[in-house]
């Protein structure tokens, strides 16, 4: 079972990046978990997050990220796996051994959140898609681009979903030390099934 909906942008799990306990197998920073590495063979690319993806049966998506000066002249649009890697795999714990893949970011867990509205109020009362971590609903854009909005509608129409999203932690998270690999900005994670290797998009933007 997913624990992300195709046909309901609704509604979106939070995220929190936390010091305690987290979901099984979600996790941010540090080690990867035990035995997993970037399937690309670009050097420069990091261990980033954990993410649950199904339930029955209990699957995870492991995140590997290039360099921000790297990924830098990306932003603002969809792009295709290269300066991102994914493993798709069971809850595993961290590695214990280190590796070239390791984070710079500082090791935490993430908590998974009760399923929610993908839409809140600003100040003003305008009605605004949620920033901020978490799992399916929309992915919040930094600048409303006409291509951007395009490319966008064109993954949904061919089967794509929002599997997951990361903002710049905030003051609901734990404190997270370290280079955030996409700067203050939004980053966006997209993915069809069966999530073979050619199956995955990518945007951020600040």
């Amino acid at each position: 079972m997913r624990l992300i909906c195709p046909s309901n942008l609704e509604e979106c799990v939070p995220l929190r990046i936390t010091d305690a306990n987290g979901t099984e197998g979600a996790m941010l920073g540090g080690r990867a978990p035990m035995g997993i590495r970037p399937r690309s063979a670009q050097s420069s690319l990091r261990y980033f997050a954990t993410i649950p993806l199904t339930i029955d049966p209990a699957l995870c998506l492991s995140l590997f990220v290039a360099d921000f000066k790297e990924i830098v002249s990306l932003r603002g649009r969809v792009n295709e796996l290269g300066f991102l890697s994914i493993s798709r795999h069971p809850p595993l714990p961290r590695s214990t051994e280190p590796s070239q893949s390791d984070s710079a970011l500082s090791e935490h867990n993430l908590w998974l959140l009760e399923a929610t509205s993908d839409w809140i109020e600003d100040e003003e009362g305008k009605r605004l898609v949620r920033p901020n971590h978490k799992l399916g609903g929309r992915p919040y854009l930094v600048r409303q681009k006409t291509k951007l909005t395009s490319d966008l509608d064109e993954l949904r129409r061919i089967g794509f979903i929002m599997v997951a999203q990361f903002d710049f932690p905030t003051g609901d998270d734990a404190v997270v030390s370290g280079n955030w690999p996409f700067g203050d900005g939004m980053f966006a994670l997209f993915g069809r099934e069966p999530f073979s290797e050619e199956d995955w998009k990518w945007y951020w933007d600040f």
